[in-house]
């Protein structure tokens, strides 16, 4: 297919994008019932992400994951492989492990995680002890959850959102992909294709080429690419590229994350983690991760 760049008048001037399309791809109100203006809000304010990953934890099923750590010269240094099921009774989760090996620097001698990365996943993933769990989605703060929670929640479930604050150097902004004095940055795509035997609307958001150094260093978010189930517009697969360096944090990290229906239920069936992060006093910290989700008991 031959891709053309065009500028869609349709916009207000202050939400002008430039959006690149495919010949036989057309977004408009006339043939599917929204504008390119819509299309933009259904990107910025989808929850359907959001929604299978609590699907994730709400409902019962069997994990496969692997985890290896690297050190500077990117050797790897320790793995971790489990299996096991998560169990949720609607009202509370738990994991239990049925299998779990290890290798390398994993552990400490006291039995604790050597690195925080191991420790981020098991909170994310691998809740031993119960939480609480709900299909319910809620704005309001939890006052459980630190700053830096709230501020990976929002970043990672709100697409161009300019509701994460930083203390300096207005990074706020820096992910806010659509506002206007973004947008020099950025190259907009709508596409469309197959995954998964349905057919999907693709719209990517990535870097310019050639940017200078400095303009590109205002890009915190590398890449977003979404494939929209054209049925319902759900989310069924999502790359993201994210990185973000200054004198106390320099990171680097790209997530893949696979979804499908299991008895019509919107959940997550693998995601895929590469990146390092390093924090001022801390050791550099570079690890990819697989977790592969299967057999959901939908009740």
């Amino acid at each position: 297919m031959i891709c053309c760049l065009i500028h869609l008048n349709v916009l207000p001037q202050d939400t002008l994008l430039p959006v690149v399309i495919l010949d036989d791809v057309i977004i408009s109100e006339e043939k599917n019932g929204f504008s390119v203006e819509d299309f933009i809000y259904y990107v910025k304010n989808d929850t359907t992400f959001y929604k299978g990953f609590k699907h994730l934890r709400y409902y019962q099923h069997n994990y496969y994951s692997t985890l290896n750590i690297y050190n500077k010269k990117n050797k790897k240094i320790g793995s971790l492989n489990r299996s096991g099921v998560h169990f949720s009774d609607s009202k509370k989760a738990w994991v239990v492990d049925d299998s779990l090996n290890y290798s390398g620097r994993i552990y400490k001698r006291s039995g604790d995680y050597r690195h925080y990365t191991t420790e981020a996943f098991d909170e994310v993933f691998f809740p031993y002890d119960s939480v609480e769990v709900s299909l319910k989605i809620n704005k309001k703060k939890s006052e459980n959850e630190s700053q830096n929670m709230r501020d990976a929640k929002t970043i990672g479930f709100s697409i161009g959102t300019d509701n994460v604050k930083q203390s300096k150097g207005g990074a706020n902004k820096r992910f806010a992909i659509f506002d206007i004095d973004m947008q020099k940055y950025y190259d907009y795509l709508i596409s469309d294709t197959v995954y998964l035997n349905k057919p999907c609307y693709v719209f990517t958001v990535k870097v310019k080429e050639n940017l200078s150094e400095k303009d590109s260093q205002k890009a915190l978010i590398r890449k977003v690419l979404s494939y929209f189930d054209k049925d319902n517009f759900n989310v069924i697969y999502r790359e993201y590229e994210f990185t973000y360096k200054n004198w106390l944090i320099d990171l680097d990290m790209d997530v893949i994350v696979n979804l499908d229906y299991v008895d019509d239920v919107h959940v997550p069936t693998k995601i895929m983690y590469e990146g390092f992060w390093k924090v001022l006093f801390f050791k550099k910290e570079k690890a990819d991760f697989l977790l592969n989700l299967s057999n959901y008991v939908i009740k």
